[in-house]
């Protein structure tokens, strides 16, 4: 072991420090920083840290905190070749009679070991486990610290663990070890072991699976002994860890292991405890089809106790009624009440659309997402609330339930929820409440005549003394938006409930509590989006003379679910809705524009404005020219001073770096403007000389950030529809090149980037010359065929490239190049064209195919001598089966086709060795339709 002895004056010196830097006095404390600085520089500095920590029991528990907090961000900055005598000594913290000194041990040890690893610092290990093994008679204090350590250890580095070293697996040594701790006296070391245990099941490696039995074995006997809470939870922990990796060897024991995190939840000791147990009961409700059938005959125990777990607990009734009395509609919003909002970005075109309408939005119908619920509310009470829950958790396994088991689901629940929800006790009938909105799917399939009643009485609720009954009321009502509005749009017996139940939900946004307001809104919004245009068109003026009101009433927080309504309401109404009365424009746009007025270009509160003005704009077209100009030079000035001040904050570290999403929203505005104004959008765009859009463009494809590329290749292929030659084009030739770039630095996570850009090429390709793209061609062509016979991409992506491949042929120049390498993609292209929506894409993708396919008619799919290029062949011949609305040209181009190469292989082969690849309804339909 490494010897080494303190300077006590320059340890004396450093206790000094340290108290200034913990000083209220602003100067101390800044001279002491100042000197703390300086202390950093000297080789001996951990050291020395370390004898303030571990051995300087004179020192006081803070500055003691401070020097170990101090020593384990050291530890983790600087590259120090020499800590050799730290690594031999720093265990004997965990023999401190200071919990604190203990606790920031463990972490330095953590910290040391994710540098040096195994083959830096060998002995950590054994040592570690040698001290948690250790008998001292009753007390456990330093084997729990060398047991907490391990848990640090194992959680930030089992991959490290999972290796061969000097011959063997530490894994092999280190889970043979916890197993025989979950013997020891203590709880928390028992806990601790089975924390370790956690951190290596998901990995399925052999070293856990050889103690796997074993393991299970030493489980169900904790799990009978009782035990600390910790060690319950733990349990449960890795109950669904091996029922996510290794469900087999749970199987056989899954009722015991049902009936026990039922009991854990009946229990009441820990609410830590019984949303673990509930976790598990969640996963198995998600499991396969075999493992259902295990779970069903448990339902009619398990329900009850799910629907009692949905009530609010008694901690979280005394925090919201505290949050309610500052929850008031007239009571302004504190910047703290505001969680921070993402812009959410351009969508990744799909093939379905040449240009999406509006920003990307999913869908307004608030979904059995229960970890963000109904409860996205204020304050630091309201936070605590907003948790993950037993809540949330009971909720999301009923609303797996009954989709999995719907009869059963309602069998049980019903007469026990049509009990609860007439309960005087406030919290149990809102509980009951949100349980019809997650069971909501089972009820419109299978207890259609329930509805009847139920959501009438639903509609009565939102007049409930108590806001957050409203405010559950709201959402489960929009769980039954799509019976309500099927009624009425069919005009089903119970039409006329469409009226009261949407009426009933608008005066709600106008409530006096946020909390129903913001639930109200949200549920509006699944009330426009799921409704027939219809039903929505009669109240067309009534909701835009509300939407001003909600101006006028809302705080900062609620206006970002009113944008995201109003946005919802422009895309439903559609142009032509909208265009026919002027007044329309006169009340819907004023209050967007004032607030659009009064929000500087830093408040991110412009994030959602944006987002809802670019939907609006690409909406309304020319109604919205009169705001066009300063609209457009405003999002590009946004735009452009974001850029500005990224580049500078790379060289000046004391800029601060802009939020990337003003980039995002600003030009997902400027792409709304493009698409409202199509080809007018030229002279919005030659008026801004001052900002080149293309110049601001390029940049943000370089742009680190995911979200900005992915808005502005989005961007780019608006601009290459609406005005390409005079915009685009100038810049064609570093466009292709940050496209092809982006294609070729893809990775899983940015498929929503390189989605837009091959979406953009597609519409530069189809609308260029083969000169002006021949340069780059065959270069794009490499890196687009990967794409499509990638086995690990999304649909979308897929398709694009599909589209983009078929229009590069477009052009004789283009079918030549890309013809040779046709062999490689033919069945990957047609697999992806076989569904797609009959629309301009498809049908110029085909066309372009069929002239490349022109170019080399035999070798294009493999060689036809050979079975397998009848195979292909006989694939695209069923595509072409599947077309249902091709328009005359490709019509005659497919007959041709069809017909060169009937005569080609002659009518036996083409009988014996292509068609009967292809399914006789396809098969009949070629023949009806081409002759086939």
């Amino acid at each position: 072991m490494s010897s080494w002895t303190a300077d006590p004056q320059a340890l004396e010196q450093l206790k000094h420090i340290f108290r200034g830097s913990l000083s209220i006095n602003n100067q101390e404390r800044k001279l002491a920083n100042d000197a703390l600085d300086q202390a950093k520089q000297e080789p001996e500095f951990e050291n020395y840290l370390f004898e303030l920590l571990v051995k300087d029991t004179s020192a006081k528990s803070d500055v003691r905190a401070a020097a170990g907090i101090n020593l384990k961000n050291s530890i983790l900055k600087r590259r120090q070749s020499n800590r050799q005598y730290l690594l031999d000594n720093i265990l004997t913290g965990l023999t401190s009679d200071d919990s604190m000194v203990r606790n920031i041990t463990g972490n330095v040890i953590t910290s040391l070991f994710s540098i040096y690893g195994l083959e830096g610092w060998p002995t950590i290990l054994p040592n570690l486990l040698a001290l948690a093994k250790t008998s001292t008679g009753t007390g456990f204090v330093p084997q729990e610290a060398a047991m907490s350590a391990l848990s640090k250890i194992c959680e930030d580095s089992y991959s490290q663990l999972d290796v061969e070293f000097q011959g063997e697996r530490p894994l092999n040594f280190l889970l043979a070890s916890f197993l025989e701790l979950l013997s020891h006296p203590s709880d928390k070391i028992k806990a601790s072991a089975i924390h370790c245990v956690n951190q290596f099941v998901p990995l399925n490696t052999q070293s856990f699976l050889v103690i796997i039995d074993a393991y299970l074995t030493k489980l169900f006997s904790l799990a009978q002994d009782g035990g600390s809470n910790e060690v319950r939870k733990n349990i449960c922990s890795s109950f669904l860890l091996i029922l996510e990796s290794r469900p087999d060897k749970l199987m056989p024991h899954l009722d015991g292991v049902i009936n026990y995190c039922l009991h854990l939840m009946q229990e009441n000791t820990s609410e830590e405890v019984s949303l673990e147990a509930c976790e598990f009961l969640l996963a198995l409700s998600t499991a396969s089809e075999q493992d259902k059938e295990l779970f069903k005959p448990k339902l009619s125990l398990i329900l009850p106790i799910l629907l009692d777990k949905m009530v609010y607990s008694e901690e979280e009734i005394f925090l919201m009624e505290i949050a309610d009395t500052r929850d008031n509609a007239d009571v302004a919003d504190k910047d703290e009440d505001i969680k921070p909002q993402n812009a959410k970005g351009k969508d990744a075109r799909t093939s379905n659309n040449n240009s999406v309408n509006g920003s990307a939005n999913g869908t307004k119908n608030p979904s059995p997402d229960y970890d963000s619920d109904v409860e996205d509310d204020e304050d630091d009470e309201e936070s605590e609330i907003d948790q993950w829950s037993l809540r949330k958790c009971s909720a999301a396994t009923l609303d797996v339930l009954s989709e999995n088991f719907p009869g059963e689901v309602l069998m049980v629940t019903l007469p026990i929820l049509q009990e609860k929800i007439v309960s005087p006790e406030w919290p149990v009938r809102e509980a009951a409440i949100l349980a019809f909105g997650a069971i909501s799917a089972s009820c419109i399939e299978l207890a259609r005549d329930k509805l009847p009643s139920l959501v009438p009485f639903l509609v009565d609720r939102l007049q409930d003394e108590q806001p957050r009954v409203r405010q559950i009321t709201c959402w489960t009502l929009s769980r039954y938006v799509s019976w309500v509005s099927e009624e009425a749009h069919d005009g089903g017996e119970y039409a006329n409930y469409f009226q009261p139940t949407f009426q009933s939900i608008v005066t709600c946004a106008l409530d006096k509590k946020k909390v129903v307001q913001e639930a109200a809104c949200s549920a509006l919004s699944a009330f426009i989006e799921e409704s027939d245009s219809s039903l929505i068109e009669f109240y067309l003026e009534p909701l835009l003379a509300h939407f001003a009101k909600c101006f006028e009433t809302y705080q900062r927080k609620n206006l970002i679910i009113l944008y995201d309504c109003i946005q919802t309401f422009v895309e439903k109404m559609g142009y032509e809705n909208l265009s026919s009365n002027p007044e329309y424009m006169n009340t819907l746009l004023p209050p967007l524009l004032r607030k659009w007025e009064i929000l500087d270009d830093n408040d991110t509160g412009l994030w959602p404005l944006l987002e809802c003005m670019a939907s609006i704009a690409a909406t309304l077209r020319e109604l919205f020219a009169p705001f066009a100009v300063p609209v457009y030079e405003r999002a590009i000035k946004i735009l452009s001073n974001c850029i500005q001040l990224d580049q500078q904050c790379q060289t000046d570290p004391s800029i601060e770096a802009p939020e990337k999403d003003f980039m995002v929203t600003s030009l997902d505005l400027i792409d709304g403007l493009i698409q409202g104004f199509e080809q007018h959008s030229v002279d919005l765009i030659q008026q801004q000389p001052a900002h080149n859009l293309m110049e601001l463009l390029m940049l943000c494809f370089e742009d680190y950030n995911a979200d900005v590329r992915q808005s502005a290749y989005a961007l780019l292929g608006d601009l290459a529809i609406f005005v390409l030659d005079p915009i685009v084009k100038p810049y064609l030739h570093s466009i292709l090149l940050s496209i092809g770039n982006e294609i070729n630095n893809r990775s899983y996570s940015s498929y929503p980037v390189y989605n837009n850009a091959i979406w953009a090429l597609g519409e530069i390709v189809i609308r260029t010359t083969f000169e002006e793209v021949k340069p780059y061609l065959s270069n794009l062509v490499d890196l687009l065929i990967p794409v499509l016979n990638s086995t690990d991409t999304q649909s979308t992506v897929l398709e694009n490239a599909a589209i983009c491949l078929g229009r590069m042929g477009l052009t004789p120049g283009g079918a030549a190049t890309v013809a040779p390498r046709l062999a490689e993609f033919i069945v990957s292209w047609c697999s992806h064209f076989l569904y797609l929506v009959d629309n301009n894409e498809k049908e110029t993708g085909f066309h372009g195919m069929i002239n490349i396919i022109g170019v080399n008619p035999d070798q294009g799919f493999g060689g036809l001598s050979n079975q397998q290029g009848k195979k292909n062949l006989a694939i695209l011949i069923t595509c072409i089966g599947n077309y249902q609305s091709p328009t005359q040209e490709l019509q005659h181009l497919f007959t041709d086709l069809i017909s060169n190469y009937r005569v080609l292989l002659g009518e036996e082969v083409w009988q014996s060795q292509v068609l009967t690849h292809i399914d006789p309804e396809v098969r009949n339909h070629l023949q009806v339709v081409y002759g086939a």
